[in-house]
């Protein structure tokens, strides 16, 4: 019968002596029993409870000594082997004080019992110390984690400068990343560059691989009449568009950067508050809440005051739609996205609604039936219609032509030539007269922001170039032959590097190169391989049956 520790001593002695005297009187006719009874309680019972004291002390002071043997031993073991958990996607991870790095679950309890083997004091208690250990580790979660200052400073400069301009806007965009993982501020939206999409796809989706939560949700590249004041923008370097900067980088270390990022969203609180109260940048303060702290009204009317001219002599010839003073609706639009990029902004309004607020504010001047603004201009429309007047006078749409490519290098070389003929100045990048051909010829197709697909220029027939040089070349060999000569290759047979070498040489000719461009290597050997198959040897040399037939 258990004893209960709250009740009176006086209540244990009364139960006690009940008892007792219940055992006298049922053995008071037995003299044998009776001697037995009174012996063991009054020499061997008062013995064998002083023995189970003892024996109980020893047993508590074991424990005792056993616990805090067991706690220093967890505390140093998770001291020196600072193990994470992620219950989401029942992941261990390791933190060696520079990087984070996956474990598995069986080296984990591996690691665990080595080291308690270790430790002869513990073997009794080995399985319970290791579940003790499992449990502390299973609380200690990942994105809680203190990374110490090299990892964090690892993490930054892999991005500034590389994806970003300054270690401000890095860590604003790592702070971002860390509200998404805790699904902070759910109303807010980060706008990017389309540049950047795949990158933050790549980014959330190792992040769903690893701890098995999204981070890209607040991230956007197009607009869908979201709340101006609930709007941020985030600046990314476009070189982000090249996966070869930052996919190697992503695949070894983003689990550093997913730990700084929670580090940073907990330290500052989020991403908003870091930008305004520790940043230290005021113009990324001006920057992140550009649109936050700006109407729709006012954007336009920043837009008319910095990119358009009016003529209000031409209002009272409204009418006259043949004037050169007019900006078409389609290049109004142009003109719009130029502003836009101008400010690294996204496009942040419908068209209907951007031409609404400029029927409001240029009533007078637009024409309806012409769907232009007359008697509005605007300081970068002369170079637009001097690349799209050299565009349709020279280069022809062909839709069937798969073979025929140009660079985008390549156009700009041939419209500065067309500049230079019709003594016109030429003053535009190959990203503007990229641009302007996605904008205003989408019939041409354009692969890796380089080569455009389905069109013929009249300034230069690449194809026909390549075939002359040919010709000379297999003349020149066939010279060779036929006098006994030794040719540059061996055997006769002419490689397809030193036939690219001789046809550069053939239009370096000083009467020829003011005619001629040149063509990129790649260009000229996929030529080769196209046109002259029959004769190509190994897929580096090109046959001597070539020039002597």
């Amino acid at each position: 019968m258990n004893v209960s520790t709250e009740q009176p001593v006086e209540e244990y002695i009364q139960t006690a002596t009940t008892i007792i005297q219940e055992i006298y009187a049922k053995y008071a006719d037995n003299k044998y029993m009776l001697n037995r009874t009174h012996n063991y309680i009054c020499e061997q019972l008062p013995i064998t409870l002083e023995n189970i004291q003892k024996n109980h002390e020893q047993r508590q002071l074991r424990i005792e000594e056993l616990t805090h043997e067991q706690d220093f031993f967890i505390q140093s073991f998770l001291t020196n082997n600072p193990y994470f958990y992620i219950p989401s996607t029942e992941k261990y991870f390791f933190y060696d004080g520079e990087h984070y790095q996956l474990c598995k679950e069986e080296d984990v309890m591996y690691n665990i019992l080595s080291a308690i083997s270790k430790d002869r004091s513990l073997l009794a208690w080995k399985q319970r110390t290791k579940l003790h250990i499992v449990k502390r580790i299973k609380e200690n979660n990942l994105l809680k984690s203190v990374p110490e200052s090299n990892t964090i400073q690892y993490i930054i400069d892999l991005l500034c400068p590389t994806l970003f301009s300054t270690r401000a806007e890095a860590k604003y965009f790592l702070t971002i990343l860390g509200d998404n993982i805790f699904k902070k501020n759910g109303d807010i939206v980060h706008f990017i560059t389309v540049n950047a999409k795949h990158f933050i796809r790549e980014i959330n989706n190792l992040c769903q691989l690893v701890v098995g939560v999204n981070l890209g949700q607040s991230f956007r590249h197009k607009y869908h009449e979201h709340d101006y004041s609930s709007c941020r923008l985030v600046n990314i370097n476009d070189c982000v568009k090249n996966e070869n900067l930052w996919d190697m980088m992503l695949q070894h270390s983003i689990i550093d950067l997913i730990c700084v990022a929670c580090h940073y969203s907990i330290r500052y609180g989020n991403s908003d508050d870091y930008v305004l109260n520790s940043s230290n940048e005021t113009s990324l303060i001006d920057k992140v809440f550009y649109l936050k702290n700006i109407q729709p009204e006012d954007l336009v009317n920043n837009f008319i005051e910095e990119f358009l001219q009016k003529n209000d002599s031409v209002v009272a010839r409204l009418s006259d739609v043949s004037t050169t003073t007019q900006i078409t609706w389609k290049s109004m639009q142009y003109l719009w996205k130029n502003y836009l990029d101008s400010k690294n902004l996204p496009m942040i309004m419908f068209q209907n609604t951007l031409k609404l607020f400029l029927i409001q504010k240029m009533g007078d001047y637009y024409n309806e039936e012409a769907d232009s603004f007359i008697g509005i201009c605007s300081k970068y429309l002369p170079e637009i219609q001097k690349f799209i007047s050299f565009w349709e006078e020279t280069i022809f749409y062909d839709e069937l032509e798969t073979d025929m490519e140009f660079e985008i290098d390549e156009i700009c070389v041939l419209f500065k030539k067309w500049c230079v003929n019709k003594n016109e100045t030429y003053n535009m990048n190959s990203k503007h007269i990229l641009d302007l051909i996605a904008y205003y010829f989408p019939y041409a197709e354009i692969e890796r922001d380089k080569y455009i697909y389905k069109i013929r220029s009249s300034m230069w027939d690449k194809q026909m170039d390549i075939q002359i040089a040919l010709d000379n070349i297999k003349e020149r060999y066939r010279n060779y032959s036929v006098n006994g000569e030794r040719a540059c290759s061996p055997m006769l047979n002419i490689s397809i590097y030193d036939a690219y070498v001789l046809y550069c040489k053939y239009y370096a000719n000083d009467e020829i190169q003011s005619k001629h461009n040149i063509v990129s290597k790649s260009y000229f050997e996929k030529y080769i391989y196209e046109n002259m198959g029959d004769y190509i040897i190994d897929n580096k040399f090109i046959s001597m049956e070539w020039f002597v037939v």
